[in-house]
Parts: structure tokens; sequence; C-alpha cells
């Protein structure tokens, strides 16, 4: 009774009660002093543990895996082995502590050794495994784990779920949940569906996200619906462009997190309607948390989605003045493909030069891609060429700049192209060929074997700007293969 007395005040948190009820204890036993060094170790009072530890009378079990689990929580694994070494008698909960401290701090190795060598395994055991291999990202030796399971639980589930999601392998992530459901021996909880949920909005499941969020209702009185849980359901919604499903389940939250509103925001935005991305914007600013640099790149998106170049502006400048976030490439990024749907080509070179060269391959992209769409060439000669800057060994700016000269049939840049490329040795390495001709620059693989992926994209974006300069014309890039004509 005493011992359990004692134990009720130090996890109330009330050391002086517990210590008048220890002065009345004439004789404290092991679970007295078991008691006691469980408390210091829960406050992180390691040094007043270790001395509580010495003077210990007896030790049992119990008092050294307390001992190892502290030294493990404080990061000290040559303290808690060392202790280790030193017992007479183990059980699974110390093998756990040392197998789970080692997880949790990367060393793998020696976790799969004392797994490889526990006399006996429970379900924390395999789980602890599973989960370092997953905090390490190594995707198949979780998986091994996981699949050697004698039994799982709902954490073992949620390891594997959420390793998936954060590889984006969203269609493994579904059909592992499929199978949990089939088994029908586990019962899905909070993070299972926010796993899952993720999976199903990035691949633009509505179907299956409807189901999942069915499963939700039926589970609603025994789950603990967080902040989480229903954020990335409205994701779903959002992504899924079911604007009014992801606005009654925003509107139900008593609690909103700025990835709440982010969300809302980009999916009103993706999905035509702008303005309301930007009211939605305006309405976080005067109810909501404070935006972060990830809003802002969600209102930027819509604005530049929904062609609202002024209000685009005056959300870049209050991002920068009034908030005093510094602008990211995404954020100029956004920017650049603003200005660029709005034809206004100048402004995006003007905001290129403000970023003192420091410029992304993907924001030249962006603006190679406006100059295209707005038929500017000379502006798409020269990103063409600061392409070809960034990257002078690799074939694809070549290919998308000798295909700009094409569509202008300017076919002395063709040539000229074709003598850098030789000079340089670039078209060797590739593997392709320039052939220009009147109707056009073609690029062919002299092997028959594929492209490298990004020099096929950078083609195909140099095939469609000859398609919107001479639309009735055949394809100007291709590669060479047993069905090509």
């Amino acid at each position: 009774m005493a011992n359990s007395l004692l134990s009720l005040y130090l996890s109330l948190g009330s050391p002086a009660s517990a210590r008048r009820l220890l002065a009345d204890i004439p004789r404290p036993d092991a679970v007295t002093w078991n008691t006691l060094l469980r408390a210091c170790l829960r406050l992180g009072l390691l040094p007043a543990a270790c001395r509580l530890f010495d003077e210990m009378p007896e030790r049992d079990v119990v008092s050294y895996n307390s001992m190892v689990a502290g030294y493990v929580a404080e990061g000290d694994l040559a303290g808690a082995r060392n202790l280790f070494d030193g017992m007479a008698r183990r059980d699974v909960v110390t093998w756990n502590s040392m197998i789970s401290g080692y997880a949790r701090h990367g060393d793998m190795e020696n976790a799969r050794k004392m797994f490889d060598v526990m006399p006996e395994r429970d379900v924390v055991s395999w789980n602890s495994m599973l989960d370092g291999y997953a905090q390490a990202g190594d995707v198949e030796m979780a998986r091994l784990v996981f699949d050697g399971m004698p039994k799982r639980s709902i954490v073992s589930w949620n390891v594997i779920l959420a390793l998936y999601a954060k590889l984006r392998d969203w269609r493994e992530c579904l059909g592992l949940f499929d199978v949990m459901i089939a088994e029908g021996n586990t019962v899905p909880n909070e993070k299972t569906f926010v796993s899952v949920l993720t999976a199903c909005a990035n691949l633009g499941d509505l179907e299956k996200g409807r189901w999942v969020h069915d499963l939700v209702r039926e589970r609603w009185d025994r789950l603990v619906p967080d902040v989480l849980l229903l954020t990335t359901l409205l994701t779903m919604y959002a992504k899924c462009g079911v604007m009014e499903t992801a606005r009654e389940i925003f509107n139900s939250m008593g609690e909103k997190s700025v990835p709440s509103w982010n969300s809302m925001i980009i999916g009103y935005g993706l999905h035509g309607q702008s303005e309301k991305a930007l009211e939605l914007f305006l309405e976080m600013e005067r109810d909501g948390p404070r935006p972060n640099e990830t809003t802002f790149i969600c209102v930027l998106s819509s604005c530049a989605h929904g062609g609202l170049v002024l209000e685009g502006w005056w959300c870049f400048d209050r991002m920068v003045r009034f908030y005093s976030i510094e602008p990211k490439s995404e954020h100029f990024g956004c920017m650049m493909d603003l200005l660029g749907r709005a034809g206004l080509l100048e402004q995006s070179e003007n905001l290129i030069e403000n970023l003192q060269g420091n410029v992304s391959e993907a924001l030249w992209g962006i603006l190679m891609s406006a100059s295209q769409t707005q038929n500017n060439i000379k502006l798409g000669e020269f990103v063409g060429k600061k392409l070809i800057e960034m990257r002078p060994t690799e074939v694809g700016p070549y290919i998308l700049l000798s295909n700009i000269y094409a569509a202008e049939g300017r076919w002395d840049g063709v040539e000229k192209v074709r003598k850098v490329m030789e000079e340089k040795g670039v078209e060797k390495d590739a593997g392709l060929s320039l052939v220009g001709s009147r109707e056009g620059g073609h690029f062919i693989n002299e092997s028959g074997a594929s492209a490298p992926r990004n020099d096929v994209m950078l083609c195909m974006l140099g095939e469609m700007s000859v398609h919107m300069k001479q639309p009735s014309e055949g394809s100007n890039c291709r590669k060479r293969s047993p069905s090509a004509p």
C-alpha cells in the first residue's frame, strides 16, 4: 500500500508528499527503491539515479532494466552496454532496451547483432528493428523484417506504411493497407489513416480515399481525430478537386494548423478557384496562424494558375516586407510562372537578374516554357544558352537550343550547335546525332538505345516548340527504333 502511494505521489509530481511518506516506511524494500529509481529517470536525473542505484542494498532485474533504459534515453549507449554486460540475469525487456537504443541512434549493425543472439523475442523486439531500418531509409531490410514477423501489432503496420509514404511509394502503401484490412487482425488508428490518406491524395485516388474516409467514420468514436488526421483528410479531397467536402472538413476543425490552411489555399488554386484561394489567404491573415514560406508558395502558385498578376505581386511584396520571409527558388519559380503565363517576359527576366546569378535550372526551365508559350524566340535562345552553360557536357540543352533554331528555320544556328557539340565531344558521349535539314532538326540515337530521361524530356520540349510554330509539320525530334519509319 505504501509503495503504491509513493508511486502515485511521484507520478503526480508531488515530491514533498513522497518524502513524508518515505520517512514513515521503516524498511524500504526493492519495490520502494525501484519506484524512486524510476521517478529519478523519468525526470531525466540520471546522475541522481546512478547514486541511488549504487546505494541500493539489493538490486533485481527491474532495477537494472530501469538503469539501462535511463542510459539509453540519455544517449549514453556505452554506459547502457557496460551495465548490460555486467548483468547476471537479463529478460526480454533488457534486450529490447539495448536494441531500441542502438536502432534509435542509427547503429543498426549492433542492433542486428543483439537481435540475432537474444534468447527470446517479442513483438517489441521486431518493431524496434523495423523502426530502426525505417528511420535509416533502408526499405529492403525493413520489409524483410516486416515479412518475417511472427506477429504484427498496429505499430508494425504504421511503421511500414509510413515508410512507403515517406518514400512516395504510394501504391505499395495502399496495397499493404488492403492486406492489413483483409487479414482483420489489426484495427487501424490515426497514424494508419494519415499514411493511407496521404497515398490516396498523391495518387488522386478519390474512390479509395472516400472508402478510407468511411473507415474513419466507422471508427470515429474510438479515434482521436487530431489536427494531423483532419488536415490529411481535407488535403486528400482538395488534391482530388472535391473542394466542397474539403471545405466542410476545414470548417469543422476546432483547431487549424498552418498546413490545414495551406492545403485549402493550394486546393482552390489548382482547381480553378484562384480568387477563393486569395480570399482564404486574407482570412488566414485575419483569423488564423501566421503564414509561413509554404503558405506563400501556395498562394503565389494559385495566383499564377488564375492569372492574378497584381495580386501575386502584392503577395510576393507582402511576404518580403511584412513577414520578412526571404524568397526561395520556389517563390521565384511561382512568380516567373505567373509573369510568363501573362506574357510579361521582360519582368521575368528582371526577376532573374535580381537573383544575382543564383538561378537554378528549374527556374530557367520555367522561363523557357514561358518563352515558347509566348513565341519569344530571342528569350528562348538566351535561356537555351544559359542551360548549356549549366550543363555543358550533357546533350539535352543542345537539343533544346537546336530545336529553337529549327522552329525559326535558322539552319545556320542548327549547324553552329552541331559544331559546338563536336568540339566538346558531347555528341559522342551522349550517343546522339543531330541531323539538320529544312524540315527541322532531328536527334537520333545511333545505338538504338534509349536516351537519358532528362535529355528525352528536353527533346520533347523542343519538339513542342516546333509544333507551336509549325502545327502542320511532323515531329522534329525522334529516336531511331525498330518501329520508327
